[in-house]
């Protein structure tokens, strides 16, 4: 004769087993890590993070991001745009006028422009798209568009 609470416990153990494996698969991470305040935002470390003149900016899409530490940003933003790209992070901006980009420390830096903007690239690996352009130009310690 068995024990009708081990046999219990037994379809208990059995339903949890095949439970756990389908609740880790129902837990989705954060589609969009970035975290703002204000006009200023930042991607934290090893993450990837999309921006745009809603979510990182003030007065039009003026916005201060920071991608650091391995992070992945792309995006776009509006006029005075800066984005500080450094520490093996990629970033692939689209900028209004007056827009400026910083990329060092190992980060790559895919900039494009839509109106006037900087580029400072140093240890860093960069390009450079003006509007008209029909392809990026590498950059060798920063650039602009006019």
């Amino acid at each position: 004769m068995t024990n009708p609470l081990i046999e219990f416990l037994g379809r208990v153990f059995a339903i949890g087993a095949l439970l756990v494996p389908l609740s880790a698969c129902s837990s989705t991470p954060n589609p969009n890590p970035l975290t703002c305040a204000g006009g200023s935002c930042a991607c934290p470390m090893g993450d990837r993070c999309r921006f745009n003149a809603s979510n990182c900016g003030v007065d039009g899409g003026s916005c201060s991001l920071s991608c650091e530490s391995t992070s992945t940003c792309s995006g776009s933003c509006g006029e005075s745009c800066s984005v500080a790209c450094a520490n093996g992070s990629t970033c692939s901006p689209t900028l209004g006028a007056s827009g400026s980009v910083s990329c060092t420390s190992g980060a790559t830096c895919h900039v494009t422009c839509t109106g006037s903007c900087s580029v400072s690239c140093s240890g860093a690996t960069c390009d450079l798209t003006c509007p008209g352009a029909s392809a990026p130009t590498v950059l060798s310690g920063g650039g602009s568009c006019p």
